[in-house]
């Protein structure tokens, strides 16, 4: 990874090839944008961006999967720019990950305005298959048919995790060829404004009360709680020198009790877990010095 970043940096030619490119693989062609505007500044990123959006725009001129696929990720590389320029000025990974809800929802709602029947299409697609699904399902066993609302959020859901993760790698590559250890800096000192911690958790639970339909949308908005709280377990774990495994733990946990893992990140915007922990463990450590000293 640090070669493909090395290459990235060498000039615009190459970030462009790699832009280009990595339209074929997940995050790289976002990334490179991403990372050649948080270094090198809009003009540098919009000219990288102009080649990256090429593949979306030929799939939408020659291929017959309709508009909404190449729309999307136009969307995405759009997003990531913007918020690369906000990372960028601010080094503040909440207003970042609030920025990537708001855009990322609106973008999707916009697409059912902008182009219908493909949004459409893919509720109708996706309801045929989990209709096959059902068929196969063990008696007993109900597989309720999504509606619009569940695609679209689908759509927002995929957009703002997807270039999260995009600026999150492009970030990661800068760390790694300017400021190390810079990444993890800003990562284990991310924490959620209230009024934003409020929004969010308030959302999720109201998506919650509405069922399948609002599924990912719930997801979306709860999307920057389940990042602080990652944000939470990778600082714990580095204070306290525990194992990685206490990591595959609290991985395990977000993927099968997301509740708790948003729960404990709204208590923190409160609570600030963290300094309490660094407090009691400098406590710690100062001891044990003592007791070596005697």
């Amino acid at each position: 990874m640090r070669a493909l970043a090395e290459f990235i940096m060498r000039g615009r030619a190459q970030a462009s090839v790699v832009a280009l490119v990595g339209s074929w693989f997940p995050l790289i062609s976002p990334a490179a944008v991403a990372l050649v505007t948080l270094r090198r500044g809009p003009f540098d990123g919009l000219m990288v961006l102009l080649w990256a959006v090429l593949p979306a725009l030929v799939t939408f001129v020659i291929s017959d999967m309709g508009p909404l696929m190449p729309v999307v990720t136009i969307a995405g590389l759009l997003a990531t720019m913007a918020f690369a320029l906000l990372l960028r000025s601010s080094s503040s990974w909440g207003s970042t990950l609030m920025g990537l809800v708001a855009f990322s929802a609106l973008a999707a709602l916009s697409l059912t305005q902008l182009i219908p029947d493909p949004v459409a299409g893919m509720t109708e697609a996706l309801g045929k298959m989990l209709e096959q699904m059902q068929a196969q399902a063990p008696d007993g066993t109900t597989i309720v048919t999504p509606s619009e609302t569940f695609v679209v959020g689908l759509i927002a859901y995929v957009m703002a995790v997807s270039s999260f993760m995009s600026l999150l790698l492009a970030r990661w590559w800068q760390a790694l060829l300017y400021n190390p250890g810079g990444l993890q800096q800003e990562f284990h000192q991310l924490r959620l404004k209230p009024l934003a911690t409020l929004t969010c958790f308030a959302a999720v639970f109201y998506c919650w009360q509405r069922g399948l339909d609002y599924q990912h949308w719930a997801g979306l908005f709860g999307f920057p709680l389940l990042v602080v709280g990652a944000a939470i377990a990778h600082h714990v774990v580095k204070t306290l020198k525990l194992g990685g495994q206490w990591l595959i733990l609290f991985y395990l946990v977000l993927v099968f009790a997301s509740p708790l893992v948003l729960v404990i990140a709204v208590l923190d915007t409160w609570t600030d877990f963290r300094s309490r922990i660094e407090a009691k463990s400098g406590r710690r450590q100062e001891r044990d010095r003592d007791d070596s000293d005697d």
